[in-house]
């Protein structure tokens, strides 16, 4: 017996898709630029985190008075 809501146009068909066309490692681009990086709110005070130095504004305001040893 045949499946009544079998139908070979839906999403379910069994057709091959069209080809997309090949990307050339010469096509690609090659000079782009970072976005801009967000304000740092984490939890640290001060501190270097992969070679840039990071500071929550808050925090050095709250601790101003602690002295690190």
């Amino acid at each position: 017996m045949v499946n009544p809501r079998y139908r070979p146009f839906n999403g379910n068909s069994r057709k091959p898709g069209a080809k997309k066309p090949e990307v050339k490692l010469s096509d690609t681009k090659t000079d782009f630029s970072l976005p801009k990086t967000d304000e740092y709110i984490g939890s640290h005070i001060k501190s270097d985190l992969a070679g840039v130095p990071v500071s929550n504004k808050s925090y050095e305001k709250y601790y101003k008075d602690i002295t690190w040893i």
